[in-house]
């Protein structure tokens, strides 16, 4: 796992970028996850707290080779909500705004197909 520009990069072409909330109060930002001087720094993000905050969620996951896993994350249903929300920011990059939509669809066909209210 290599860092760079305050994201993971597990394999080439798939990076994560590690978010919290705003910064509230004296809260130290960045922070950084260990005193390792490689380690990457956590981001602030406009309305993180949306997704910090949401319900949980949680499924079975498995890999192209069946390992199987239990991934832990925001429910699908925030998920979506917030990228559309981001995708809206008239001063968020054009590129990306087209990949959060292009992802918020994605999990959107997700839940109507798979996780259907109830």
């Amino acid at each position: 796992m290599s860092g760079g520009e305050g994201r993971v990069q597990r394999r080439p072409g798939r990076r994560v970028s590690p978010i919290r909330r705003e910064q509230t109060g004296d809260d130290p930002h960045p922070i950084k996850l260990s005193d390792a001087q490689e380690d990457f720094r956590v981001a602030q993000a406009r309305r993180a707290s949306v997704l910090l905050d949401s319900p949980g969620f949680s499924a079975v996951i498995v890999a192209t080779n069946g390992t199987m896993a239990r991934m832990h994350t925001v429910h699908p249903a925030t998920f979506v909500a917030f990228k559309r929300w981001l995708a809206g920011q008239p001063d968020r990059d054009p590129l990306k705004r087209r990949r959060d939509v292009l992802q918020a669809d994605a999990v959107q066909v997700l839940l109507e197909q798979y996780l259907p209210p109830g």
